[in-house]
């Protein structure tokens, strides 16, 4: 393998570690919201649905809006949940 391609190989490596890193955090955040009154359930360890409306992917706090086919970001989940107007 070229330099560069081991550069990049271990680049990738770093990435996903910091990824798995914030999945539990993020994901008992996300869980957590049910102690607020939202429904959540678990799609995949990488997607869960709240209120059946609103898709949110916790590694890159993402979002995706069901009904209104919107997509967007989120830097807390709280106040996402707290200011989103389709929940």
């Amino acid at each position: 393998m070229s330099e560069e391609g081991e550069i990049w190989r271990d680049y990738k490596e770093e990435q996903q570690a910091r990824r798995l890193k914030r999945l539990p955090i993020r994901t008992r955040q996300i869980i957590g919201l049910k102690e607020s009154g939202f429904t959540v359930r678990q799609l995949t360890p990488y997607q869960f649905r709240i209120n059946e409306n609103i898709d949110v992917f916790p590694i890159h706090n993402r979002f995706h809006d069901i009904k209104k086919n919107r997509r967007g970001g989120y830097k807390d989940i709280n106040l996402f949940v707290s200011k989103y107007k389709n929940l």
